[in-house]
């Protein structure tokens, strides 16, 4: 019952909602069918808890779209043009509505380079585990906090001993727990400052190169971190260190020095698991071809899933409610951020969005997005909803909120929920020949 929020440009450049996609589609063909066997089927080894988590995220992406759902009517400024469209409510569905959140992306990676990252070098850090360990992360997932300032230390330490006296730097540490084809493995993207200040205001920079002291001590700390909270025992410790291959990388070959950069590798690493782009349903026989590039670990570059297996590698990326997925920490945490204004050498190196909004505080309309808080990850909800004409402008060139009549203003004129009035609407539509795209007038009854 559900149509997707999903845009495209045409040849007039006019706002077209397109219809349901194939995620949606698999879901209301075999999302009860898979809550109904999670527990006997699933359940061992994606979560026994997990269910009521899965069910609220999933159910809420089935209306995604939904005109029965709500929506709002839209309408020129024009008197004389009066061209009007209805627009209906998201679900807010992230790391599953697949443009719920791609929105959630584009505004923290907008938020990120524009107020967060200083004018300075960076480069990337990908840090991974082997697969011995990856089922702890499966199933206490407060792991993914304590390896992430595991993280921070390790780097941070690593520059007081290169610069030979205590920096303070900045990160930004993202733990993705996808891989290819939506298997399970855990890891972290880190974009990290190369360098730090000094206490006298001085940037040390401080470029790294051969890692592999680095990922012994990575190693040798997260094993150590397993022991401690008992999910290993001694002895399988120890024969984790003897191993000559240990499973642990770190890879740092990506410098990022431009804006674009920046902003691009943001949106990467709060992406969420799935693309629209790499997944085919297969109604008749219910499977689903999943394209991705080709996988060295697979040897090749697709894979056939039963419908109910897709739905439970999926639903595994469903993070729990309140978990933070994205973490700032030394010159980007907020409470420094609070004091850049008190640190001259960091505001000189600031991003423009951060000095407009501290320095001329009144005059944000150059800057061409609208300023966010300073959340450790997310962004609010009235930013979110200011965003999202421009975000359409920016990502599909088509703005909403321009008449593709006239092209005078439009604004939102009225907001409707109540079910009987949805349904006259939606009949008046279907009889004047403006029926949603993949709206099936049956049901209405």
């Amino acid at each position: 019952m559900s149509t997707a929020i999903s845009f495209v440009t045409t040849a007039t450049n006019q706002y077209v909602s397109r219809g349901r996609n194939e995620l949606h589609t698999i879901f209301e063909r075999h999302f009860a069918d898979f809550c109904a066997q999670y527990d006997e089927k699933y359940a061992a080894t994606y979560g026994r808890y997990r269910l009521e988590r899965i069910q609220q995220i999933g159910e809420r992406f089935c209306t995604c779209g939904d005109y029965l759902q709500g929506v709002a009517r839209i309408r020129c400024t024009n008197p004389e043009c009066g061209h009007d469209y209805f627009r209906p409510f998201s679900c807010k569905g992230f790391y599953l509505c697949p443009s719920c959140s791609r929105k959630r992306t584009i505004l923290f990676a907008e938020h990120l380079t524009n107020e967060v990252l200083l004018k300075l070098p960076h480069r990337q850090f990908v840090f991974t585990m082997p697969k011995a360990l990856r089922p702890f992360f499966r199933h206490d997932r407060r792991l993914f906090a304590e390896v992430s300032r595991l993280i921070y230390d390790i780097l941070r330490d690593f520059y007081h001993e290169a610069a030979g006296r205590p920096l303070l730097t900045g990160m930004v540490i993202a733990h993705q727990s996808f891989g290819d084809q939506l298997r399970w493995n855990p890891h972290f993207h880190t974009i990290v400052l190369e360098g730090g200040f000094d206490d006298e205001g001085t940037f040390f920079c401080i470029p790294f190169s051969g890692l592999q002291s680095m990922v012994e001590v990575f190693r040798r700390r997260v094993i150590k971190l397993l022991v401690e909270r008992e999910l290993l025992n001694e002895d399988f410790a120890r024969n984790l260190l003897s191993w000559k291959h240990s499973g642990f990388s770190i890879d740092n070959s990506v410098r990022i020095l431009d804006e674009s950069a920046k902003e691009s590798l943001a949106e990467y690493i709060a992406r969420p698991p799935i693309s629209l782009k790499k997944i085919h349903y297969e109604p008749f026989k219910g499977r689903v071809l999943f394209h991705t590039k080709y996988s060295q670990y697979f040897k090749q570059n697709l894979h056939m899933f039963d419908a109910l297996d897709f739905l439970a590698e999926l639903t595994q990326h469903i993070p729990p409610k309140g978990l933070q997925l994205i973490r700032r920490y030394g010159l980007y945490a907020s409470r420094t951020k609070g004091r850049w204004q008190d640190m001259r050498w960091v505001a000189e190196r600031a991003p423009d969005g951060w000095k407009a909004t501290h320095h001329h505080s009144a005059d944000t309309e150059g800057l061409g997005y609208v300023p966010l808080w300073d959340g450790d990850e997310e962004v609010p909800v009235d930013s979110r909803k200011r965003a999202w004409a421009r975000l359409l402008a920016k990502v599909y060139e088509v703005d909403p909120m321009v008449c593709p009549k006239c092209g005078a203003d439009m604004k939102v004129i009225a907001v409707i929920e109540d079910p009987d009035e949805l349904k006259r609407i939606l009949r008046h539509l279907i009889k004047i020949g403006r029926s949603p795209p993949g709206f099936d007038p049956d049901w209405l009854n």
